[in-house]
């Protein structure tokens, strides 16, 4: 029963006049129970929350997490007795690719963590490796870093790929 008030477009709201982040949370939570928020300032989320009386859910903000992305994992089902139980637990996760910029994976490790057993190997280019801060959060702190993903590959149930964010790099041509 539930209906949205959707402010898809910046340019037809308050904020194009110059409205704050503040005044157009405090505004739009007179009209809701719940605040779903998408933004591209880092921190906006958190930002809201300290300011409002109704509960917010982030769904992304800037180059932090993306806590809504449904990951698509790719089980190597021959090992994955696991996910085919419908558990999340015991399983080797290859993450592979942009993992300094791929929010995805730290939003996936993040959720993958809140189970038991799982051991992350994180693989990718030295300049392109996982944030401290990401593997810092993880329980019991198991993962390996790689190069190869060929190295790794033997060992894991599933592999989640991530592409080159070549957007984030001015000089990528």
């Amino acid at each position: 029963g539930g209906q949205i008030i959707g402010l898809s477009e910046v340019k037809n709201s308050s904020v194009a006049k110059g409205e704050s982040l503040k005044d157009t949370v405090q505004t739009v939570a007179c009209y809701t129970d719940l605040i779903v928020m998408r933004h591209p300032m880092e921190g906006a989320p958190q930002l809201a929350t300290e300011i409002l009386d109704v509960p917010l859910i982030n769904a992304g903000d800037g180059g932090h997490q993306h806590p809504l992305y449904p990951p698509a994992l790719h089980a190597r089902a021959r090992r994955c007795d696991s996910l085919r139980e419908g558990r999340l637990d015991n399983l080797n996760i290859a993450l592979v690719g942009d993992l300094k910029y791929g929010r995805t994976v730290h939003s996936l490790v993040e959720a993958i963590t809140k189970y038991d057993n799982n051991t992350f190997f994180f693989v990718s280019p030295k300049e392109l490796e996982m944030p401290e801060y990401v593997k810092n959060g993880i329980k019991g702190g198991c993962f390996f870093e790689s190069r190869s993903l060929e190295e790794v590959l033997p060992q894991v149930d599933i592999v989640y790929m991530t592409r080159i964010q070549k957007e984030r790099f001015d000089d990528l041509e």
